[in-house]
């Protein structure tokens, strides 16, 4: 009984700490000195959220897990437990360490520098990758349950090598966590294909199979399926004399012998 009461205080603190931890991106904003990497930039940030939601949202650390059953099976142990804490834990610290070195370059810069002034994804996004984005963070949200998560003020990565470390270090991180729950990869496989399913036909889709390409597997791999699947041509080959009839509804593969036009 002890150790069964010890994983379910474990797993109600790390559901909130992956609240908080997701959290953390909604504060981010990036600097104009990214210029015409902006957008990907963006992207990536966005992929790295929602893929960090999917995997809370496969152990359903966004429900009240007092109230689940089955912890044992989801979780495992009570040490699984506080692995997973301790890697969410790094990944606040990341994003902690980067506004540190956000507010440094700020109190060493002039107010007046252009190098402080931040993109707004709303206004300067191009309309497709807006909609992706918007998309996407809608997703990641409601995978959150927001009622315990801290308000916290907006600040900005202003260069990009910073940014791209900041990725690199959250990608690794959630990398351990997918691989620390091997149960639960097929439950994300399936929110990925939801996922493509919500953000449907959109310009930036193959911007964000790039991006997924490198940093979210499962994401590239239902993008794949999708894409593939819209690109399939379907080939109907109609030959022959004397043949007449009325083609209804949709055929895949070769039909021969027929022949469209006015019956004799």
């Amino acid at each position: 009984m002890a150790e069964a009461a010890g994983l379910v205080v474990g797993v109600v603190a790390l559901a909130g700490l992956f609240n908080n931890t997701v959290e953390c991106f909604e504060f981010v904003q990036l600097g104009r000195t990214f210029g015409k990497d902006f957008q990907t930039s963006q992207l990536k940030l966005d992929n790295a959220r929602l893929r960090l939601s999917r995997w809370g949202k496969s152990l359903l650390l966004d429900e009240d897990v007092c109230n689940t059953t089955s912890l044992q099976g989801r979780f495992g142990s009570e040490s699984t437990v506080k692995h997973a804490e301790g890697l969410l834990g790094k990944i606040t610290e990341l994003f902690a360490d980067a506004e540190g070195v956000s507010n440094k370059y700020k109190n060493q810069t002039t107010p007046q520098d252009n190098s402080l002034v931040v993109y707004n994804p709303q206004k300067d996004l191009d309309p497709p990758i807006a909609t992706l984005h918007e998309k996407m963070r809608q997703l990641a949200i409601k995978r959150q349950n927001r009622s315990g998560v801290r308000q916290k003020a907006k600040w900005a990565l202003y260069q990009e090598k910073h940014f791209r470390r900041l990725i690199e270090d959250v990608t690794e991180l959630v990398d351990s966590l997918v691989e620390l729950f091997p149960a639960a990869q097929q439950v994300q496989r399936d929110l990925c294909d939801t996922e493509v399913s919500a953000i449907g036909e959109n310009e930036g889709i193959s911007l964000l199979k790039e991006i997924a390409a490198v940093q979210d597997k499962f994401l590239e791999q239902a993008i794949t399926k999708k894409t593939d699947g819209a690109d399939k041509s379907h080939h109907i080959v109609f030959s022959g004399n004397g043949n007449t009839g009325l083609q209804l509804g949709h055929n895949s593969g070769t039909m021969s012998g027929f022949m469209f036009g006015k019956g004799g």
